[in-house]
């Protein structure tokens, strides 16, 4: 049985792990990965710049963190979306709440991905291909999703899916940017209906 004293050491390790990726992610997405440094992260989480590469190899390892932990906010949307077995504009109307209740909560997190692939200075190799996963995943969920309403006879058929699936990405990604831009103007529940009816009226068959 573990001592508890090892069992303390555990939390505290995971607290402040959980606070290295948090002050992280808060200065990557309103500086810039570039512009963010290592004593910058350690100043934010209240560590010392070692404790920062105890728990890390570097910033690098901090952004593949939360790239992943992004990716399973995503994976779980999708999941959801597939087991629900809704029909295809249900199951748009249920990623776009979605998008609207996690990005309440933590908006950063799906900023993130958005930003970081915005940002060209980023010079890796692992960090480029676990973003490129990502919007595969994202991009290969709408498309299924545009195939569906295709089958179902609801969306447009003179339209191309996977350019469809291209602009749900798109359309997702912007809606996230402008209400970070200016969520002290926008209403977010006139927002998430606003996006849907445009949404749902340009995939639907007329």
């Amino acid at each position: 049985m573990p001592s508890t004293s090892g069992r303390s050491n555990q939390e505290r390790r995971a607290q402040s792990t959980e606070l290295v990726l948090a002050s992280a992610l808060k200065l990557f997405v309103s500086r810039g990965y570039r512009a963010t440094s290592i004593d910058n992260i350690a100043r934010e989480a209240g560590l010392t710049k070692g404790a920062i590469y105890f728990y890390f190899k570097g910033k690098s390892a901090l952004l593949l963190s939360l790239i992943a932990e992004s990716s399973a906010l995503h994976q779980a949307a999708f999941t959801r979306m597939q087991e629900s077995r809704l029909n295809a504009s249900a199951q748009l109307e249920l990623f776009i709440d979605w998008a609207a209740e996690v990005g309440a909560l933590n908006n950063e997190l799906l900023l993130l991905p958005i930003l970081m692939s915005m940002e060209s200075s980023i010079d890796d190799k692992e960090v480029e291909s676990s973003l490129a996963q990502l919007y595969d995943v994202f991009h290969a969920e709408m498309e299924r999703v545009v195939c569906q309403g295709r089958e179902e006879g609801v969306f447009v058929q003179d339209l191309f899916p996977r350019e469809q699936a291209a602009v749900l990405v798109a359309f997702t990604d912007g809606m996230l940017l402008e209400w970070f831009r200016r969520s002290n103007q926008l209403t977010g529940g006139h927002l998430i209906q606003s996006a849907k009816t445009l949404l749902l009226s340009g995939l639907s068959r007329r």
